[in-house]
């Protein structure tokens, strides 16, 4: 045979028999993969079950109910039915169905002994109802010491199993954990559109103007929507701390403080989807200790509730605001963008005007911010000195608000101008800036079209530019002879 011929029955012999290997290894691939599955699905215990057709969980514990909820759907809220009746803690009560349908068994130990496994009763026991009328239940017993795990069965099996020890802390509850605790109960996707709040020092009202909140009374003006948001949110996450009576009768809500309120609090509020806004009332009460103690309880009530809830003490707080807190303190409402000159006066000194420049990046990058001084003189100006300064006008804030401008200008001393101008000098914004509190702290400064003088902290306004040189980028140290600065050159030995 010739040596090609050799080769050729070789390689072929090579080919049958990698491919008779490759075969092997595919069929003991499969053979595994499928003993895989078969173990996956021996190791969990409620195969097949679908949480979402579940409809009805009823737990107990050592032999005693702690809890039935039921929900019509899996689109619907779970409510607690027995023993009580009351919204469900939708996120408790889904982690229990899950903690079942999901359960896994490390290994079984076949029948054994009810007590010592602690099957007699079960230390917890959880039945499902599914939309079909048909139960799958679990029963949890003691916990084995040394590995932390604990023995489960099936309802209506014998054979005990054993699992990780994690898998019963779902069930490890009060009836209190799994009652819903918001206290003002908003769904997600609502949103708060007025807020009036009676009892507090002032009372005040507050609606929401598109985006924008606005102070309607004590005293009708823009609103500071960074407060008025918090007052929203503390509101929104209320949770009780405890149910201090499922209902209460005219006495009762006298001895939790609540007839009459310490505070009111009425809500508009618009639900998801554009729908008609409803309203929300809760009242909040905190009456005197009782004798001997010191304890100051706080309790609240919503108006299409009976119970009464225990509440943190700290919304009565959250909801405690003066004037000066719910208004907008933003004395400047000009966007930065828009601005091309800013004009810098005070007296006994030149007019300083800059303008302002912002060009598109050729690449389509960040677009290029220039500035430079048109007045007095023509030249170009400290980029970061000019735009920090119109950064600190465009975002200057009131420390607190003073009496009408009118009575107290000349008491004021606003010798300095801050003007800002857009396209064809138009006048957006005009800060003038007075002298010094008599603390030393802040400083005066009064804007076109605000009826009021502000304090502002002295730091916002110091550092603002005041003379030319202040603005002027210097120009470039001249150049020696050799190439070095004349300080180089007049040193050599530096």
């Amino acid at each position: 045979m010739k040596q090609t011929s050799k080769s050729l029955v070789t390689t072929l012999g090579f080919l049958v028999v990698a491919g008779a290997i490759a075969g092997a290894a595919f069929w003991v691939q499969k053979d595994v993969t499928k003993e895989e599955t078969k173990k996956e699905k021996a190791a969990k215990v409620f195969d097949g079950l679908d949480r979402t057709k579940v409809r009805e969980i009823r737990v107990t514990k050592e032999g005693k109910l702690l809890a039935a909820a039921t929900r019509p759907d899996d689109k619907a809220s779970w409510k607690l039915v027995d023993p009580i009746q009351a919204d469900a803690d939708a996120t408790q009560i889904d982690a229990m169905v899950t903690a079942i349908a999901d359960l896994r068994q490390k290994s079984d130990i076949g029948e054994g002994d009810l007590k010592q496994y602690g099957f007699d009763p079960p230390r917890i026991a959880a039945t499902l109802k599914l939309d079909d009328g048909k139960e799958q239940s679990l029963e949890i017993g003691e916990t084995n010491p040394f590995d932390n795990t604990i023995y489960v069965r099936k309802g209506g099996e014998k054979t005990v199993r054993v699992a990780d020890g994690w898998a019963k802390s779902p069930f490890e509850k009060t009836l209190l954990d799994l009652r819903d605790k918001r206290v003002v109960h908003l769904d997600d996707g609502t949103e708060i559109r007025r807020i009036e709040v009676s009892g507090t020092k002032p009372p005040y009202t507050l609606a929401k103007d598109g985006t924008a909140w606005k102070v309607l009374a004590p005293q009708p003006g823009p609103g500071d929507s960074g407060t008025a948001d918090r007052i929203g949110s503390a509101l929104r996450n209320l949770r009780a701390t405890g149910i201090a009576a499922e209902s209460a009768d005219a006495k009762a809500l006298k001895q939790y403080g609540l007839a009459p309120p310490k505070v009111e609090v009425r809500l508009s509020v618009a639900p998801a989807g554009g729908k008609e806004s409803f309203r929300r009332v809760i009242l909040l009460g905190q009456p005197a200790p009782a004798a001997g103690s010191v304890a100051v309880k706080t309790y609240a009530k919503r108006d299409d509730s009976p119970a009464v809830f225990e509440v943190d003490g700290q919304i009565l707080k959250d909801l405690g605001k003066d004037l000066f807190d719910l208004q907008d303190k933003s004395l400047v409402h000009v966007d930065r963008e828009a601005v091309r000159k800013i004009v810098f006066e005070q007296s006994s000194a030149p007019k300083i005007v800059v303008a302002r420049k912002k060009d598109q990046a050729p690449d389509a990058g960040f677009a290029d911010e220039t500035f430079t001084v048109v007045e007095p003189k023509e030249a170009p100006a400290k980029k970061w000195k000019v735009s920090s300064a119109l950064y600190s006008i465009t975002g200057l804030r009131a420390a607190s608000f003073g009496g009408k401008l009118e009575k107290n200008e000349p008491k004021l001393g606003l010798s300095r101008t801050v003007t800002l101008l857009g396209d064809g000098d138009k006048v957006l914004a005009r800060v003038r800036i007075g002298a010094e509190t008599k603390d030393g702290k802040r400083r005066y400064v009064a804007v076109d079209g605000e009826p009021r003088y502000a304090e502002v902290e002295k730091v916002s306004v110091d550092d603002l530019p005041k003379t030319l040189d202040d603005v002027l980028e210097p120009p470039p140290a001249p150049s020696g002879a050799d190439g070095g600065t004349k300080l180089q050159a007049s040193n050599p030995g530096k």
